[in-house]
């Protein structure tokens, strides 16, 4: 699969026509390239530090929103949970993020987020 447009490169600071190749639900190649398609295509956000649970939503139904507004990843700290379910409550959200293709990433205090 291929999609052209206009390409927004944040670390070079430009936007130039191009095209991206999609194998397998993976990028293999941008490349620039004439065309006349004019929409913009934007990096995905990360979305740190948050507390899902805030939410008031489970992982899965966060993601639905999430994603709308360009988020692709969050790094999560569920401690709520945590202080309300336990280690269960730890669990469960894990598997309830698993059911979409938002990555969320766990976080605690004394690790550093990269």
């Amino acid at each position: 699969m291929y999609i052209q447009g206009q390409i927004v490169d944040i670390a070079n600071r430009r936007i130039y026509s191009g095209e991206i190749i999609v194998e397998q639900g993976k990028i293999v190649s941008i490349t620039e390239k004439q065309h006349a398609n004019t929409n913009y295509i934007l990096p995905g956000f990360i979305d740190a530090p948050i507390h899902i649970e805030s939410s008031m939503l489970v992982p899965s139904e966060f993601a639905k929103i999430a994603v709308l507004h360009g988020t692709v990843a969050t790094i999560s700290y569920p401690h709520e949970i945590a202080n309300v379910l336990g280690k269960q409550g730890v669990y469960y959200m894990i598997e309830n993020s698993k059911k979409v293709p938002l990555k969320f990433e766990g976080a605690h205090p004394g690790r550093k987020c990269r």
